[in-house]
């Protein structure tokens, strides 16, 4: 029986953007002739790399990744929808590739099944769910009297999602809208085209769509590596994903919906252009409409940013005795349905405290690293070995000071922890970060970049 010996990271030089492959290494060939496996956590940018980088292209990411897997994918994550974490699927170079790596398995998250009706009461409970509640399937008690994982709620919450980024798609277009507004509506648009080729991908059952505490099937296509998925909640399993804790019960179902009303009727695509106007009464109309118009269009911007990065899959990962944490872009309200778990969980929260490699939550965002979890890692056991942190990023490109990614603050807290690795840093800028851990056990150790 073949048993895994390593496991071996890639982080790619995407400049603002994720694109992770883990590869699972064994003593022996499987059954299929191979002695590796191969996942691949995203493939996705926004932003190219600066100047002094890798390129970063995606149709190079793409050759890259056939080289690395040598032609066979494995198993294909996609956290959310945002294009820095699946551009490259709607690229066509990239796209081909992806196509032609065929992988086994394609998991996205729930709110992607394209099933969900906007009408319906919800598909039934998909293979491998477990009773909601607890992401380890223990009894709790339902937050909203749902019956079962998928109900009209949550189908209605995965309809409000994809209706915001039809508005979002129009309010791009708006003639005099801010331009820094314009840019961050582009980042909120719907990629069809790589949406489209997903779908194509996660035909013939191949496809799965995750919730908190169900099975990802990844154990059966990459033997030994086990997967705990502990994000999204769907809104039965915890109405507090569809809202932001600082705002009303009822944010997203009802915030986000007078965002859409009100943006949708402050402008047209096919407006004229504008008019110089003297200054006077008319001039100040003019200016206070533009400005409500571009007001509406931030907060809808803002408020779907959030709810998309609170669709993020978060994927737990054990391997032999190495642990590995990749969340995507989960904000607080998607880690909220875990971390309250921790207080009565020792295993859950042991097992937590012994993550061996960290991807960096939502490029280093002042929200999508938990305090308490950071706790964890700060009081682990001293017989652990430290951490390793990859943080694909890139900098001075989303939020100005206390919004701004990565936070200086969150990553000094980092460092206190663990060994953290930028694609945004000269000495690992390159084509890809490497580091490769015995499955033994950690630590993981950089890999030399090639030449």
């Amino acid at each position: 029986m073949s048993t895994p010996i390593s496991v071996r990271v890639r982080m790619y030089q995407v400049g603002f953007g994720d694109c992770f492959l883990v590869s699972v290494q064994y003593d022996a060939p499987l059954a299929d002739g191979r002695a590796e496996r191969h996942l691949l956590i995203d493939f996705g940018t926004s932003h190219p790399p600066r100047d002094g980088m890798a390129r970063g292209r995606m149709a190079d990411v793409a050759a890259l990744i056939e080289t690395h897997t040598g032609g066979q994918l494995d198993v294909l994550v996609v956290s959310h929808r945002h294009r820095d974490h699946l551009r490259g699927f709607e690229v066509a170079a990239g796209g081909a590739i992806m196509k032609k790596l065929a992988p086994k398995l394609v998991l996205r998250s729930w709110t992607e099944d394209p099933e969900l009706s906007a009408t319906a009461d919800g598909p039934d409970a998909q293979p491998g769910a477990t009773p909601v509640g607890d992401a380890d399937g223990a009894d709790a008690p339902r937050r909203d009297g749902a019956a079962g994982p998928i109900s009209a709620a949550s189908v209605r919450y995965a309809a409000l999602i994809a209706q915001a980024q039809e508005h979002v798609a129009r309010l791009s277009g708006l003639v005099g809208l801010d331009d820094d507004i314009r840019a961050a509506a582009q980042d909120q648009l719907k990629n069809a085209d790589a949406v489209a080729l997903l779908d194509e991908l996660s035909r013939d059952g191949r496809g799965r769509y995750l919730y908190a505490g169900m099975d990802a099937g990844i154990a059966d296509v990459i033997p030994g590596l086990a997967a705990t998925v502990l994000g999204p909640p769907t809104v039965d399993q915890d109405r507090r994903v569809a809202k932001q804790r600082e705002n009303d019960p009822e944010y997203w179902l009802t915030a986000l919906d007078a965002s859409l009303r009100v943006a949708g009727s402050a402008g047209d695509a096919d407006a004229p252009a504008p008019v110089t106007l003297p200054p006077g009464p008319v001039r100040w109309l003019v200016d206070r409409l533009a400005d409500q118009r571009s007001h509406s269009a931030a907060r809808l911007v803002r408020d779907l940013d959030d709810a998309l990065n609170n669709t993020s899959v978060i994927l737990l990962l054990e391997v032999g005795g190495l642990t590995l944490l990749f969340p995507g872009d989960a904000q607080i309200e998607n880690w909220q349905h875990t971390l309250e778990r921790l207080p009565r969980d020792a295993k859950l929260r042991d097992r937590l405290a012994r993550v061996d490699l960290y991807k960096v939550g939502h490029h280093g965002s002042r929200n999508a690293t938990p305090r308490s979890l950071h706790a964890l890692w700060s009081g682990r056991s001293p017989d652990r070995p430290r951490m390793t942190a990859l943080l694909s990023t890139r900098q001075d490109v989303h939020g100005k000071r206390d919004t701004a990614v990565p936070q200086e603050q969150l990553l000094t807290a980092l460092r206190g922890v663990a060994d953290v690795y930028s694609t945004d840093e000269p000495v690992t800028g390159g084509e890809f970060v490497e580091v490769v851990a015995d499955a033994r056990g950690g630590p993981f150790r950089l890999v030399p970049p090639p030449g």
